[in-house]
């Protein structure tokens, strides 16, 4: 594709943190950015002004088939250049039905055998064995009298994770004792799920790393990556363990490396991030899972310089790339509304205000609040709050001791 001064981007995601990030960015650059999805009278009202229209169509994690088919019939319509999937269900729709889509629009997406390593967490691990990568250990595959046997030899606590799919309120449970772990166990398997991209019924077991969560977020084009950029989540939302709330740029290296072998043996194409946690018995990070798509916190990777959207873009035009770009460490980034906001009321319900002390010195301190394009920020402000005096955040959601929500956050450390 020849490159254009003004591209029309299709994105088929809800207006996100992320997606909003993106729109702004590209958008200032003069591109046409379309969204489409089940879009609310509020999405309307509260709509970014870098987005132009709106579409109205079948979410991907209710029908993946159907949701293709409103894609191909938009693009056929309006003619957009580029389709930039961001969600975990729009991705895995994408991805099954590239052959198909490829014959309407460009979109940047990894194999259907890649994508199915990446996204099934227990094939991450045999891949990550197989190649000499640590993760935590982990069991699968059992019957019911296994479950007790695995339950009397594992040390407490234990996490219980769905296979696929992501998120923390149906697909993440901890255990701490085995009369948890058969209840954790029941509560995942109990969930129904209305799509292929998530599965909760076989659920895994995963040894419990305690300690602070990395990220290396990335790009690769055919199996080859452009770049990396490493993060720390010095506070997420829940407290225990979920997306960031306070991310802070780093450059750790030995994460990089690991994340290039394993995004090599995957033969990846497109964006990814990968998940670490060091554990200080073997002395090594050790994978997590892998997030096969654009992440939530991508607006401080814009704002250091590394714009994955951006790079994604010209890649799709046939532009050069320059890899491994420089950016700068020790940035942080506070997504106020809603995940920092919720965060720190967890913090102090539970460790009082002491636990939000926090004597670093940054390089730069960014937040989400843009006031160039403020609607999109007045709506999560309202929402935030809204759902706060409403009693909705659930300050008791995890049961995993006290020591251990205390040292996965940065701001506690002593």
């Amino acid at each position: 594709m020849n490159t254009k001064s003004q591209v029309k981007i299709l994105i088929p995601n809800f207006p996100g943190n992320q997606v909003i990030s993106t729109c702004r960015s590209l958008g200032e650059m003069g591109d046409v950015i379309d969204l489409a999805w089940h879009i609310l009278l509020r999405d309307k009202i509260f709509k970014s002004k870098h987005i132009r229209y709106l579409h109205n169509i079948t979410p991907s994690g209710a029908d993946d088939e159907k949701f293709v088919k409103d894609i191909i019939k938009l693009c056929q319509q309006y003619e957009y250049d580029l389709l930039m999937p961001f969600g975990n269900d729009s991705y895995f729709a994408v991805v099954k039905h590239a052959e198909e889509l490829s014959k309407h629009v460009n979109f940047m997406a990894p194999s259907v055998e890649s994508f199915n390593i990446a996204h099934d967490k227990l094939k991450t691990v045999k891949l990550c064995n197989e190649i000499g990568i640590g993760t935590p250990r982990i069991y699968s595959d059992f019957e019911n009298n296994d479950l007790r046997s695995i339950a009397n030899e594992v040390r407490y606590p234990v996490v219980i994770k769905a296979r696929s799919g992501s998120g923390v309120e149906k697909g993440l449970r901890y255990a701490n004792s085995k009369e948890e772990l058969f209840i954790k166990y029941e509560e995942i398997t109990s969930f129904e799920s209305s799509t292929e991209a998530v599965n909760y019924s076989a659920p895994l077991i995963q040894e419990y790393i305690p300690g602070e969560l990395h990220d290396a977020c990335t790009l690769s084009e055919n199996g080859k990556v452009v770049t990396v950029l490493t993060q720390i989540r010095q506070l997420m939302n829940p407290i225990y363990g979920g997306p960031g709330a306070i991310n802070v740029t780093t450059h750790n290296k030995p994460l990089a490396i690991i994340a290039i072998k394993l995004l090599e043996a995957l033969s990846w194409n497109g964006p990814a991030q990968i998940e670490f946690k060091y554990d200080p018995r073997d002395q090594i990070y050790k994978i997590i899972e892998i997030n096969p798509k654009l992440w939530g916190t991508i607006d401080l990777s814009i704002k250091v310089g590394i714009n994955f959207p951006l790079m994604i873009k010209k890649i799709l035009l046939g532009e050069n790339v320059k890899k491994n770009q420089e950016y700068a460490a020790n940035v942080r980034y506070q997504f106020l509304f809603p995940q920092a906001t919720f965060a720190r009321i967890q913090m102090i319900k539970e460790f009082g205000l002491s636990a939000l002390k926090d004597s670093n010195e940054y390089a730069k301190n960014f937040t989400d609040l843009d006031i160039r394009d403020f609607m999109p920020d007045l709506l999560r402000i309202f929402g935030t709050f809204a759902y706060a005096l409403g009693g909705g955040i659930n300050y008791n959601s995890s049961n995993l001791p006290k020591e251990f929500i205390y040292r996965i956050n940065g701001f506690t450390r002593k």
